[in-house]
């Protein structure tokens, strides 16, 4: 671990809670002062766009920081020493039902990097079998949906898809597949 990456995860951290770390630290500044900075320290997640059938597999759940239900792609947090395919095979599996379909890394992406240390590496599935998903204890799935690309970008267009790892995954999507709405 570098110096830099052990100062980051040990220095000024104020709350550790089971899901996230506050950290609140002096940083200094280019002209020798220093300021304040916080964190949120999350760290490795992963996210899928589980495609079957040439459609797009969504997830609706409620989520308290925002005080509502959204529509996502499945994701979650890395286990320390997980590898990120074997963490995507298990969120994709627990929130959708989906397995056995051919896993691909798109893209890796800082969520909000202005705050929290959250990376998100984005995987796209295709094909596998569906069955009855089986969520993680307190996690609950409220509906999963099967979209076309087109019903994806019109629900991301008309702000029902706001969800930003699910826009950045889409996109990656459509993208790979060379397409454009």
């Amino acid at each position: 671990m570098s110096e830099e990456k052990k100062r980051l995860d040990e220095d000024g951290i104020v709350y550790s809670g089971k899901r996230i770390s506050l950290s609140i630290r002096q940083i200094p500044g280019p002209a020798g002062q220093t300021r304040t900075h916080e964190s949120v320290l999350f760290g490795e997640g992963v996210a899928v766009v589980p495609v079957y059938r040439s459609k797009i597999l969504l997830i609706r759940q409620f989520r308290p920081s925002v005080g509502q239900s959204i529509l996502e792609i499945p994701a979650g947090k890395v286990e320390p020493g997980e590898d990120l395919r074997i963490a995507a095979e298990r969120e994709l599996e627990e929130e959708t039902g989906l397995s056995g379909g051919i896993l691909t890394l798109m893209s890796s992406i800082w969520t909000t990097p202005g705050f929290c240390n959250e990376r998100i590496h984005l995987f796209l599935s295709e094909g596998g079998d569906l069955k009855k998903s089986h969520p993680d204890e307190g996690e609950e799935i409220e509906e999963v949906l099967l979209l076309t690309p087109d019903e994806v970008w019109k629900r991301i267009q008309d702000g029902s898809l706001s969800d930003a790892k699910t826009v950045a995954g889409f996109l990656l999507y459509s993208r790979l597949n060379d397409r454009s709405f």
